[in-house]
C-alpha cells in the first residue's frame, strides 16, 4: 500500500498546484480555451517524454478496453469543464475543498464494491477525509481573490443564471464536477490495469482534444446558419445574439502570452497527476489512491499561505495535523 500512498501524494501534489495555475488560465481566456490548450501542451508533453521510452504501445489492450478509457475519459472532461467553470466564477478557496469531496464518493463506490482496507487503514482514510475538509475551510473570502465584478462579462453567469437557490458561484458547477469525478475516477480502477496506466492518461488527452476541436467545429458551422425559422417568428435578434456570444465562446483562437505562463505548467501538472492516479489505483486500493489525492486541496491552501501570505487559522492547522496522521495509519495499515 506504500506506493499507493506515494503515488495519491504525487497526485494529490500536482494537482494542488495546477489548480493554482488553471483558476488564473481560466479567468484570463475562458474554460474552453483552457481546456483546449490544456489538452494540446498534454499530448505534446506525452509525444515528447513517453513516446520515445515506449510507453504508448497498446498492442496488449483490447478494444472495449480501450474504448472503456476513452469514454471514462470524456466523461472526465466533462466534469473538467464544469470544474474550470467554478474556477472563473467562483472562489478559489471555496470551490477547491467541494472539489476534493469527489475522494468521499470514489471511496464509498470502492467499498460498496468490496474493497476491505485493514481497521487501521480505514481509521487513517477516515481521519484523512476529515482533514481534508477542515484544512481547507476558509472564514471568509480573501483579499487577493479576484472579484466576480471584474471577471471578464462572458465567463459570469448570465441574466437569471445565479444557480441553485442560494448557493454561491461555481458552487453548482462544483458539485457536478464532484459527482462526475467521484464515479468515473472509481471506474478507471477497471480499465488501467488492462491498458496501463500512462496509456490511459494519453488515450484520455488525445480523445479529449479531439472533441474539443470537433465541438468548435460544429458550433462554427451552427453560428453560420442563419435563423430563418426564428426570424420569421420574430426572435432572430435574441437568436443570432445568442449564436454570436455561443461562436465567440468556442471560437478557435490564440490565446495572449501571459495565458502560456498560466497553462503549460498547469496542464503538465494535472497531467502527471491523472498518470500518477492511474498507476496507483492499478496497484493498490482505490479507496486509499483516491483519499490520498484529494489532499490537493489542502496543499492549494498551504501555497496560498506561503506564496499569497494568507493566514491559516487554527483549525486549518489541526486538520493539516489530522491528515500527517492519517497518511501515517493508512501507510502503517497497508
Amino acid at each position: 500500500m506504500t506506493s499507493g500512498v506515494l503515488l495519491g501524494l504525487t497526485a494529490a501534489l500536482c494537482w494542488g498546484v495546477a489548480d493554482v495555475f488553471m483558476r488564473g488560465a481560466s479567468r484570463m481566456s475562458g474554460v474552453f480555451l483552457t481546456l483546449l490548450y490544456t489538452e494540446i501542451v498534454a499530448v505534446v508533453g506525452f509525444l515528447i517524454a513517453a513516446g520515445p521510452l515506449g510507453l504508448l504501445t497498446f498492442t496488449h489492450a483490447t478494444p472495449g478496453a480501450l474504448l472503456a478509457a476513452a469514454a471514462l475519459n470524456l466523461i472526465i472532461l466533462g466534469g473538467a469543464g464544469l470544474l474550470y467553470r467554478a474556477f472563473a466564477v467562483g472562489t478559489l478557496a471555496l470551490v477547491s475543498p467541494l472539489a476534493a469531496s469527489f475522494a468521499a464518493v470514489t471511496t464509498l463506490l470502492s467499498l460498496f464494491s468490496g474493497e476491505r482496507p485493514t481497521l487501521l487503514a480505514g481509521l487513517g482514510l477516515a481521519l484523512t477525509l476529515v482533514g481534508v475538509i477542515v484544512a481547507s475551510l476558509v472564514p471568509s473570502p480573501q483579499p487577493h481573490d479576484k472579484p466576480a465584478a471584474v471577471i471578464p462579462p462572458s465567463h459570469r453567469y448570465g441574466k437569471g443564471a445565479r444557480g441553485l437557490g442560494l448557493l454561491a458561484p461555481g458552487v453548482p458547477e462544483v458539485l457536478g464536477a464532484v459527482l462526475i469525478f467521484g464515479v468515473a475516477y472509481w471506474a478507471l480502477r477497471y480499465v488501467t490495469p488492462i491498458v496501463g496506466g500512462v496509456q490511459v492518461a494519453f488515450i484520455g488527452k488525445l480523445v479529449d482534444l479531439v472533441a474539443l476541436l470537433a465541438l468548435a467545429g460544429i458550433v462554427a458551422l451552427a453560428s453560420a446558419t442563419r435563423p430563418r425559422a426564428s426570424r420569421a417568428a420574430g426572435h432572430g435578434g435574441s437568436v443570432a445574439s445568442a449564436r454570436s456570444a455561443l461562436a465567440a465562446t468556442y471560437r478557435l483562437r490564440l490565446p495572449p502570452r501571459l495565458f502560456w505562463l498560466f497553462i503549460t505548467p498547469g496542464a503538465l501538472l494535472d497531467t502527471a497527476a491523472n498518470v500518477a492516479y492511474n498507476i496507483g489505483v492499478t496497484g493498490a486500493l482505490t479507496s486509499v489512491v483516491a483519499t490520498i489525492s484529494s489532499l490537493f486541496s489542502a496543499v492549494t491552501v498551504l501555497l496560498a499561505w506561503v506564496f499569497l501570505k494568507e493566514r491559516l487559522a487554527g483549525w486549518q492547522w489541526l486538520g493539516v495535523g489530522a491528515i500527517l496522521v492519517g497518511v501515517a495509519l493508512i501507510n502503517w495499515g497497508g
